[in-house]
């Protein structure tokens, strides 16, 4: 059976005014004294939870609402010391003065339960990888930029370390930062979790999970309604709904990745859709937690791949002696390429393909097949070959080329590999692929009924 307990001092203090018109100064005692009590009472249930079943406990924290959420793990202990582990770039900055890497820090401090209008839980020695959110320092930008981020001398994150605790539901304790207010969530976690481990797990998530360098993804409401979403990966989210304008209709939020997925600070609404913490699925999708049908997922592949608006570049390594990018069809092609290119005119002994590139031309309005080729280590001449990309079905693609430059013509006389790689590209159907339906950035073009013929394309 779960267990609700709500805890606030102001809610004994309003019942007691409620009898001060009427009650004699004996009855206003007696009030006193039992919100005392209760609150007591209060204190001790909170520390044996706290402290039971190996004190072990998943702190997701929040300094403002401009940065990303932190995850902690907290381990209480009956003698007042508790041990905060982290894994973050602040901590890393403590460590080694950078802020391009995550580290793990862990150290012992002091804790309590204290009663200040409230039940609030404290971490009062300073943890210096705890801590480091709510001195009033500088922030650090590891260099760039100067000594600080501007606006930030006598603030510092402007984060809590103290919190009033609002409820306990289940395994989960909600809090409040009792300075600015922002909500956390303590979850408990088996005794045997190692915090080392599970923070490890934790950054990989925070690394993996999104990609810096896809635009966008979707929050796909149960209705089919969808949502763009910007940024998930800085943790500080745009979010404007499909067919709205971007300026004029955005949101920002900020969130946490978990060691199981991901969440919001605060709920939010989207067309009536409540909705705060997502589960990483199987194929990399996330999963509402409230509703079991809210999902965040990646475009059509196709529209990473060839989107003019939204246009990002791609790379085939076409080195045959450790390239992973090509099989089949491809890399027999490349091979019998490099034979034949030192005998086109104007090419030299050594010269071969050196990667192919997907990318858009804004100038010719025209995508771009480009086959790079190597003469030597400081020129490697570009054969453009201009075409259309065809959707054939959702996740499906085909080629229709419609010119090239003049180098890509003096390959395509005086190389008839090169005539038969365009032609095999232009009459073959595509299947697209991806590791991940969320950060999609390695996509696979494989020849439809033949998969062991493929093409890898990476976003660059």
């Amino acid at each position: 059976m779960k267990k609700f307990l709500n805890i606030s001092l102001l809610t004994f203090v309003a019942l007691a005014s409620l009898s001060l018109g009427s009650c004699s100064n004996e009855m206003d005692d007696i009030f006193d004294e039992d919100a005392i009590i209760r609150l007591e009472n209060a204190r001790a249930e909170y520390f044996d939870i706290l402290t039971r079943d190996g004190g072990k406990w998943k702190l997701e924290y929040f300094s403002n609402t401009g940065e990303p959420g932190y995850t902690y793990i907290l381990t209480f202990k009956k003698d007042g010391m508790v041990t905060m582990s982290g894994h973050n770039k602040w901590i890393n900055y403590i460590k080694n003065n950078s802020l391009n890497a995550s580290a793990f820090g862990s150290e012992d401090s002091m804790w309590d339960l204290i009663l200040d209008n409230s039940l609030v839980l404290t971490f009062n020695t300073y943890n210096k990888y705890f801590h480091l959110f709510s001195t009033p320092d500088k922030v650090p930008t590891g260099g760039a930029g100067g000594d600080g981020i501007a606006n930030t001398e006598g603030y510092g994150h402007e984060g809590d370390y103290e919190f009033n605790i609002m409820k306990y539901s289940g395994d989960t304790i909600y809090l409040t930062g009792k300075k600015y207010n922002l909500p956390m969530f303590l979850t408990r976690l088996s005794p045997s979790t190692n915090d080392e481990a599970y923070l490890n797990e934790v950054a990989v998530m925070n690394k993996n999970l999104f990609s810096g360098t896809i635009p966008y993804v979707f929050i796909v409401l149960p209705d089919g309604t969808r949502w763009f979403a910007e940024s998930f990966s800085s943790c500080y989210v745009r979010l404007y709904r499909e067919g709205d304008d971007k300026i004029t209709s955005s949101e920002y939020y900020n969130t946490i990745i978990t060691h199981d997925g991901m969440a919001f600070m605060n709920p939010i609404t989207l067309d009536g859709y409540t909705i705060q913490w997502f589960a990483r699925q199987s194929d990399g999708t996330l999963l509402c937690v409230e509703d079991q049908q809210t999902r965040i997922v990646a475009d059509a592949l196709e529209n990473y791949l060839f989107n003019s608006a939204n246009a990002l570049k791609w790379k085939a390594d076409f080195d045959v002696t450790k390239s992973t990018d090509m099989a089949g069809n491809y890399l027999e092609l490349v091979k019998a390429i490099n034979v034949e290119l030192p005998r086109v005119p104007g090419e030299k002994s050594g010269s071969k393909l050196k990667e192919a590139v997907i990318s858009y031309n804004d100038e010719l309005s025209t995508f771009v097949f480009n086959m790079k080729v190597r003469r030597s280590a400081s020129v490697s001449p570009e054969a453009h070959f201009y075409f259309t990309p065809t959707a054939v079905s959702l996740g499906q693609v085909k080629f229709n080329f419609t010119g090239q430059n003049d180098y890509a013509n003096r390959l395509l006389q005086g190389s008839p590999k090169v005539v038969e790689f365009i032609n095999t590209l232009s009459q073959a159907t595509f299947n697209l692929s991806a590791p991940s339906m969320l950060a999609p950035t390695a996509i696979t073009m494989a020849e439809n009924g033949d998969a062991a013929s493929y093409l890898v394309w990476n976003l660059q």
